[in-house]
């Protein structure tokens, strides 16, 4: 068996990285940009009042105050959306609407809490303003031909406005990745079927399709298929129209060899067979034609460890992102656990934040496939492969798999 780190490697050196498609904007989000993008505009486009008030010229007022007010002629009003047509004239004024373009020739603006309008005609200003006072300026926000937005960025809601405020209708990034999955075995029924002696639901399709949607993926279901040879190989195929598959497995180690031969048969590269990971163990991973291609236990925890460890760093590879794991805190242990056997163990667990820090609450049996433990869990604790036993209120690593949201 391998480590943890060495498989986690030869996954990623046997991943390539997606090439680019054209997105448009609201589609993008949680893509990575595949080049850099540069303003076609100034942001703002023109010189835009920041408060509601009177564009003036700074020297025509530079000697107003409360006892000794500026009296400016006062043409017509500046709005939203409504340039102000003419230049500003040395002694006039334009009440001027926050967000509007400033007039030309003027250069500073007067709160209107500082001035009173005396007629339709006049108004008085009662402090001087220095020159750019309350102006957004053009381009002091974005300047033309400057970059915006770099590639290798993981795009998010704000980088969406930033998109439409510079012009940008569509991108480039690099494609979400089709992965394709089955589940076989002899024990396995389908979720919507009655159960029979010795059946369980193959629920570990959902997870999969679930958590493979979460992680950016567009995830194709290829069902529950028996242990039949030419079955495999049939789904072989059409799992190899996607950039990466997944084989679920049953319980039986038979189901596991018979699925691990008959992905060698369609031409597996086997790249590993076994990790020294618990749970999660007997995992094969390896390469059809340059297609990655995963064969997980299909045990519930088994399966989300699997798949929090290898697939999803590999799919995030594809994506072109750079951060591929998750967030590891240090967390205090409530209560004891075990590791050993040479094995990186991950624990369910659930972290909590407390007065005194983070606290790793493991829930369900180290090894039981329950359902239920995994609706608390929102971390694994992770024991090193040389860590036997770590006791209650010693610190540990904890790996968060979900929302921090979920912590409190």
């Amino acid at each position: 068996m391998i480590s943890v780190e060495k498989a986690l490697q030869i996954v990623l050196d046997s991943t390539p990285v997606l090439d680019t498609v054209s997105v448009p904007i609201l589609n993008a989000r949680q893509m990575v940009l595949a080049d850099d993008i540069i303003s076609r505009d100034d942001i703002p486009p023109f010189n835009m009042a920041m408060i509601d008030g009177f564009a003036v010229i700074s020297s025509d007022i530079a000697g107003a105050g409360q006892s000794s007010p500026v009296i400016l002629k006062l043409d017509e009003e500046v709005k939203v959306g409504c340039p102000f047509e003419r230049r500003l004239q040395p002694g006039h004024a334009a009440k001027i609407t926050g967000g509007a373009p400033v007039p030309c020739g003027a250069n500073t603006i007067v709160s209107s809490e500082d001035a009173v309008r005396e007629s339709a005609q006049k108004v008085k200003i009662y402090k001087a303003e220095k020159e750019g006072e309350n102006i957004f300026a053009k381009g002091g926000d974005i300047l033309a031909g400057s970059p915006v937005l770099l590639k290798g960025k993981v795009l998010n809601g704000a980088d969406i406005g930033v998109l439409a405020a510079v012009g940008y209708q569509e991108v480039k990034c690099h494609r979400r990745p089709r992965v394709s999955f089955f589940a076989s075995g002899n024990d396995l029924a389908a979720p919507d079927q009655p159960l029979q002696n010795g059946k369980v639901r193959a629920g570990s399709t959902f997870v999969l399709q679930c958590q493979l949607s979460e992680y950016g993926a567009e995830p194709v279901n290829l069902g529950i298929i028996g242990a039949d040879a030419d079955e495999v190989k049939s789904v072989v195929q059409k799992a190899l129209a996607s950039d990466m598959f997944l084989a679920s497995v049953g319980s039986s180690m038979d189901d596991f060899d018979f699925v691990k031969g008959a992905l060698q048969k369609s031409g597996l590269d086997l790249k590993f067979w076994g990790v020294a990971i618990r749970p999660g163990k007997p995992l094969v991973f390896g390469t059809i034609g340059g297609v990655p291609v995963f064969g997980l236990p299909g045990n519930w925890l088994s399966s989300l460890v699997v798949l929090e460890e290898f697939v999803r760093p590999a799919i995030l590879k594809m994506l072109g992102k750079k951060e591929l794991r998750r967030t590891v805190l240090n967390a205090r242990l409530d209560k004891d656990v075990k590791g050993g056997g040479g094995m990186t163990h991950f624990i369910r667990a659930e972290v909590r934040i407390t007065d005194n820090g983070f606290l790793a609450v493991p829930t369900g049996s180290r090894t039981s496939p329950s359902v239920m433990a995994f609706c608390s869990a929102n971390s694994f604790i992770v024991v090193p492969q040389d860590v036997g036993y770590i006791n209650a209120g010693e610190m540990v690593k904890v790996q968060i798999i979900t929302n921090p949201a979920n912590f409190f």
